[in-house]
């Protein structure tokens, strides 16, 4: 018996692995019911109630009774109605669900482990599986499971178009047009949950060019038709609804006006309401977004000093692991992706994730407002760095005493956590200190 179970677990394929473990971890977080701030959820459900009803893409009860009709982002709504359309209204079967797309995201991190670091691969599975933060976000009624989802399998997708080589006059692997196209949909699919994830072309461009020059077009260009005739047909529904180009929602130039002002929203305990004066000023939902964009922008530009002090601050405030507590996942891997992230810096393999998440932090910094939330689709690139980290730290000083240090490394912040309260009284005397608080 005892002999057997070694060859039993020898031909398990390491996916289903890490795709079991992750599943029961995220099970684990919904038995637990554990309390979740609404956040947007109202306005995902409103929308969802109103696509089953047959009254279309809108919400109003967030919004003094105004119609916004392009405000969100549509897969999300589409996904809650198709839940409930099937469930009836359950955010317990939405949660189910989200934990299968969890569990497969888990695999994705596998994935993209696997092209950048094989040896790392399973070890980054399993980080993935295990991590707190991307099990949680599964019993959340909000776009991050998906999101997240959309993301690393667009990263997966496009690594051979990033890492193509134009030694000997080749430019690498030949990527099939059918993955192009697939990576591009996935791309589409990815801003139609949220729009930032068009980050990820650019950041493709900049790679492939790197390692093929010009010869990078043809594929970034199948990419980019892609996912723009994925997200075509919400854009033609867009203009007949508004009659004028919306490529997505309509939510873009709030959030840069909220987070671009001598009192950025997130300062304040109310600052992301809208006052029913500022419909009833500006009843046209497209008018009301150039409007913000303009005030966001013109901010920025009539202010540069307070402007380059509230980067900082969002820049900081992206990295903060204290909110809502001592953020245990997160401050036990930084470290370690740290380190990884440097030891692959030159990696072709790892150039289109680390271009992608500077690319984001450079944005969330600079437009908008640094929010941890945004750091979360992040975190997979620093699981995979982490990963590698691990891994060349147990080759260099033998399994044994890495297995030690990060042992010790653990406990620290076990007592860190246990002692959280004073950490946070310390960093935020720190902020405070630094006037970035």
């Amino acid at each position: 018996m005892t002999g057997r179970l070694p060859a039993a677990w020898g031909r398990l394929r390491p996916t289903a692995v890490v795709f079991a473990l992750a599943l029961c971890v995220r099970l684990g977080y919904i038995a637990a019911d554990l309390p979740v701030p609404p956040q947007d959820t109202p306005d995902y459900d409103e929308i969802a109630r109103s696509l089953l009803e047959g009254r279309g893409f809108v919400a109003r009860q967030n919004w003094h009774g105004y119609a916004l009709r392009s405000w969100r982002a549509p897969f999300y709504p589409f996904f809650l109605a198709a839940v409930y359309g099937c469930c009836g209204y359950s955010h317990l079967a939405v949660k189910l669900v989200q934990a299968l797309v969890g569990s497969a995201t888990a695999v994705l991190v596998y994935r993209l482990a696997a092209s950048v670091r094989p040896d790392a691969a399973l070890l980054a599975g399993l980080l993935a599986a295990a991590y707190g933060p991307l099990a949680a976000v599964c019993t959340e009624v909000m776009t991050e499971a998906w999101y997240v989802l959309w993301t690393l399998l667009c990263l997966v997708l496009l690594q051979p178009a990033a890492t193509a080589s134009p030694a000997s006059g080749q430019s690498g692997p030949r990527v099939s047009t059918r993955r192009l196209i697939a990576s591009g949909c996935a791309l589409g699919v990815a801003a139609l949950t949220r729009p930032v994830a068009l980050l990820l072309w650019p950041a493709l461009v900049w790679c492939a060019a790197r390692r093929a020059g010009r010869r990078c077009l043809p594929p970034v260009l199948w990419v980019g038709v892609a996912a723009a005739c994925t997200i075509a047909p919400w854009s033609i529904r867009n203009y007949h609804v508004h009659g004028t180009l919306v490529p997505i929602a309509t939510h873009g130039g709030f959030i840069i006006a909220r987070s671009n002002s001598d009192t950025p929203a997130w300062r304040q305990e109310h600052g992301w309401g809208i006052a029913p004066e500022v419909f009833a000023a500006t009843p046209s939902e497209i008018e009301r977004d150039r409007q913000w964009l303009h005030q966001g922008l013109t901010w920025i530009r009539t202010h540069p000093r307070a402007y380059l002090r509230l980067v900082l601050e969002r820049f900081v405030r992206l990295w903060y692991f204290l909110r809502p507590e001592y953020n245990f996942w997160f401050a036990t891997t930084m470290p370690l992706a740290v380190a990884g992230m440097w030891r692959l810096r030159r990696s072709p393999a790892f150039c289109l994730p680390l271009a992608y998440a500077f690319l984001s932090i450079a944005v969330f910094s600079t437009l908008l407002y640094g929010s941890t939330r945004f750091r979360l689709p992040l975190e997979p690139v620093f699981i995979v760095a982490a990963a590698v980290a691990i891994r060349d730290g147990g080759q260099r000083l033998g399994a044994r005493r890495m297995a030690g240090l990060l042992a010790a490394w653990t406990l620290a912040n076990g007592a860190l956590w246990w002692r959280s309260e004073v950490v946070r009284a310390l960093v935020l005397r720190a902020l405070r200190w630094s006037g970035l608080r």
